[in-house]
């Protein structure tokens, strides 16, 4: 928020020469140290008092990177964390530049899957062109391309899903610094294994605003969440399971909705009643099996717009 300084000038004039008054005005200043003092720049019997002005523009709201960020290359970039060789890909809005801040959507791929899952401009799975014109978009890959390695210990879970949260932690501090990011407006879509750690990020990180996802199961334990995303959920019919469900049912209740429900779009959605103002949570049960639905791209998207400025 800009400081203002509010002055208070009051001018003493001398009416006429009684003989030994001061013939030069006097200004008594009131600054409410809400900014820096102000130079009047007083000479003689000029006073001048800046102006105020209200429609300033003040620049682009948004991450420290609208300001001082250095800007980043689409494409593939690597780095080390934790001994792990990362990857992403990012594509930054067609019109990007910092005079605004912009919308950051992580998209995961499922287990065994790559940053191919989500790389494509056409198709179900065309988010690269859902938010060419709208937003930043990160295409995330796992270690070893599985979120959670069914292959591995179940003991071993709990460490992966930290190495994981460490590597959005680095993505959302990478964007932030170097790009011009809404931080209000961070989103995690994903499918499969993509999908249960969007909820972990929902979950566990307060940068997510909201999520979108398909055919997922809780991956997290539900007493370490620190945060309620807004959640767009489709799983198809075919299977629908009871850890499928239990993973809408948990952000439905963390939303505090209802069981019930009214018709939204697109169709087959329906919108929980009663949940959060700012947390909706819209359920989409497809006609199909394992897939993400052919709707599901636009709709997601869709979503995540609500909760831009």
């Amino acid at each position: 928020m800009p400081r203002v300084a509010i002055l208070l000038v009051f001018l003493l004039v001398a009416c006429g020469d009684d003989g030994g008054g001061d013939s030069s005005p006097d200004a008594f200043v009131l600054d409410t140290d809400l900014g820096p003092s102000t130079d009047l720049g007083g000479e003689g019997n000029d006073a001048f008092v800046a102006p105020m002005d209200f429609g300033a523009d003040l620049g682009p709201v948004g991450s420290i990177g609208c300001s001082t960020g250095s800007g980043l290359e689409e494409g593939e970039h690597t780095f080390t964390l934790d001994d792990n060789d990362r990857r992403y890909l990012l594509y930054l809005p067609t019109d990007y530049s910092t005079d605004r801040a912009w919308p950051l959507v992580f998209a995961l791929h499922g287990n065994g899957g790559s940053v191919s899952y989500w790389n494509s401009e056409s198709g179900d799975r065309n988010i690269r062109g859902e938010v060419a014109d709208g937003a930043i978009l990160v295409i995330a890959e796992a270690i070893d391309n599985a979120w959670r390695d069914y292959g591995m210990p179940s003991d071993t879970w709990p460490a992966r899903i930290e190495l994981e949260l460490a590597y959005f932690d680095q993505l959302v501090d990478t964007m932030t610094s170097e790009l011009c990011v809404d931080e209000n407006a961070i989103f995690s879509m994903g499918f499969s294994g993509g999908g249960s750690f969007s909820g972990v990020l929902g979950c566990r990180r307060e940068y997510i605003r909201a999520i979108a996802v398909g055919g997922s199961v809780i991956y997290f334990d539900p007493a370490d969440c620190v945060s309620t995303p807004a959640a767009w959920i489709t799983i198809g019919t075919e299977e629908l399971n009871g850890g499928r469900e239990a993973y809408r049912d948990f952000f439905r209740d963390l939303a505090g909705c209802e069981s019930s429900t009214m018709d939204t779009d697109p169709g087959p959605c329906v919108e929980y009643d009663g949940c959060g103002e700012t947390t909706p949570v819209h359920y989409c049960q497809h006609p199909a099996g394992h897939i993400w639905p052919d709707f599901g791209t636009e709709a997601a998207w869709s979503f995540f717009q609500r909760f831009v400025d």
